[in-house]
């Protein structure tokens, strides 16, 4: 009987012993930035670079393709504290021009996540002011990153156009990771 006991309690041990090395922290983080996309003139931050054959390249044709780089702020003001950069590929997805597929990233350069990066894909459909994306990684404090990113488009004047980030992100962060602040 106590040798029996004795061999439950190693086995117990020992399964615990096993679940704790693959131990993570989930780090829960909801940020919000603004972003400003300038498609005309002096501060222009969206450039169609390809497209398809004998059509003029525009926001609505099919097969153009833009390089993005869009500036982040930390309220709704161009004016605001600049907290990083919009930077990456979108394209005209949909035959009818209305929708757009990105992978992008979002690069802080100010503030307590200067130097991570967010990255992004997904489908904007313009007939629609708020979008989902899905985050699928990130880099520094944003290593192990998952969840998603809704756009909600808050002007649209003269092809000046605001919106609002607001990202949802998840870490499963190992134990054994580096550099990763769990705040």
């Amino acid at each position: 009987m106590a040798k029996s006991l004795a061999i439950a309690s190693l086995q117990i041990v020992s399964v615990l012993l096993l679940a704790s090395l693959g131990q993570s922290n989930t780090v829960f983080r909801n940020l919000t930035v603004y972003l400003h996309e300038f498609q005309s003139g002096d501060a222009q931050s969206i450039f169609p670079v390809a497209g398809l054959p004998n059509v003029t390249w525009g926001y609505h044709q099919f097969g153009t393709v833009f390089v993005i780089d869009n500036t982040l702020t930390q309220s709704v003001s161009f004016k605001s504290a600049v907290v990083g950069r919009l930077q990456g590929i979108s394209a005209v997805a949909s035959l009818d021009g209305n929708n757009m597929e990105l992978a992008a990233t979002i690069l802080f350069t100010n503030g307590k996540y200067k130097g991570s990066t967010v990255e992004f894909k997904g489908i904007a459909l313009r007939s629609m002011l708020v979008n989902e994306v899905a985050i699928i990684g990130g880099t520094k404090q944003f290593r192990y990153a998952t969840g998603y990113i809704i756009s909600e488009v808050l002007s649209a004047v003269g092809g000046y156009l605001t919106l609002r980030l607001n990202l949802y992100i998840r870490q499963d962060i190992p134990d054994d990771s580096p550099g990763i602040a769990f705040h």
